[in-house]
């Protein structure tokens, strides 16, 4: 037995017909946007925390960066106060006549080098009875 072919029926559609497809239509731009609003919602707050993860990442390395040099700062430190008194030594050396230094202090003079020599410590004033 032989299939029989379906017929498609070319005529207009009915009056009820056209209503339904009228209907679907309006069902369709009914839908809320609660989906997509959600969606974007998540995604924003997805990259706001990769975002928050990669900054704390990126201080906590910039503080161990820091802590590092710290020992090299404090060494500098040390070793920029140890040739400023021997620069103040010198500068007294020169004042109290040693020619040697005098010409070394010249030197450094002309070179830029600046020496603040400390001042020798006043004498601690003492308050005036009333």
């Amino acid at each position: 037995m032989a299939a029989q072919p379906s017929l498609v029926s070319l005529a207009a559609p009915s009056p009820a017909a056209s209503t339904e497809a009228r209907s679907r239509p309006a069902e369709r731009a009914a839908h809320s946007a609660f989906v997509p609003v959600l969606l974007s919602s998540l995604t924003l707050m997805g990259w706001l925390a990769s975002q928050v993860y990669w900054l704390a990442e990126e201080r906590q390395a910039l503080r161990n960066g820091l802590a590092a040099q710290q020992q090299t700062v404090d060494n500098a430190g040390k070793l920029r106060t140890s040739l400023d008194g021997l620069a103040a030594d010198t500068q007294r050396l020169a004042d109290a006549g040693n020619a040697s230094a005098a010409v070394l202090v010249a030197e450094l003079r002309k070179r830029g080098v600046t020496i603040n020599a400390p001042k020798p410590a006043a004498p601690e004033a003492t308050p005036a009875p009333r």
